[in-house]
């Protein structure tokens, strides 16, 4: 694999191409992430969701290469962002991923039931505590980029939503790139039927 390049994006220095785990199962991980780790890939995607990250961590940990190597991704869960369980929930993740900090922790998905300032709040924390490096946000719309963008006192690193040449996203596009935070992109080759 050649060299891969990064994203710089309020403080964060983002590989620019990553692995996604979405959808693998145990006995996928444990075949296809050796071999994409020997390929050159180092950033990798997870969620507490897709529930592989302790077949990433195992991964990771068991390739030889230095943590510090790799820029890990993982996202919180919209049942986890009630401040009581949001630290809990990555110290889990923490524990799965075989790690003492997450590269950049993303919010999942909007959710209207905790105020997002807690949400944002409690990935603060976590920053203030060493835990993770770089927070940011997922299926974010412009309003809520911007909203996110004006309550966090950590800055927002990405907003990855899906966007391919089928589903443009300028709105939210335009609204995530004048906010400084870097377009992480998902589905970059859209899902074909019966995917």
């Amino acid at each position: 694999m050649a060299k891969v390049e990064h994203v710089v994006a309020n403080g964060a220095r983002i590989p620019s191409l990553g692995f996604g785990t979405y959808g693998m199962r145990r006995s996928e991980m444990l075949r296809i992430i050796p071999i994409a780790i020997q390929a050159g890939f180092r950033h990798f995607d997870t969620a507490q969701m897709y529930q592989n990250e302790s077949e990433l961590g195992e991964c990771v940990e068991h390739s030889g290469i230095a943590r510090r190597e790799f820029f890990v991704t993982t996202k919180v869960w919209v049942s986890n962002y009630r401040p009581s369980m949001f630290a809990p929930s990555v110290e889990e993740s923490l524990h799965r991923l075989r790690t003492d900090y997450i590269d950049l922790l993303l919010l999942h998905w909007p959710s209207a039931v905790i105020p997002l300032s807690d949400q944002l709040g409690e990935m603060s924390r976590l920053v203030a505590q060493g835990k993770v490096r770089h927070i940011g946000v997922s299926n974010f719309n412009a309003a809520l980029v911007e909203q996110a963008t004006r309550i966090s006192k950590t800055p927002l690193a990405t907003n990855q939503f899906e966007y391919h040449p089928f589903l443009r996203q300028t709105t939210v596009l335009d609204a995530t790139r004048q906010t400084g935070m870097a377009v992480t992109a998902y589905c970059g080759m859209a899902v074909g039927p019966g995917v």
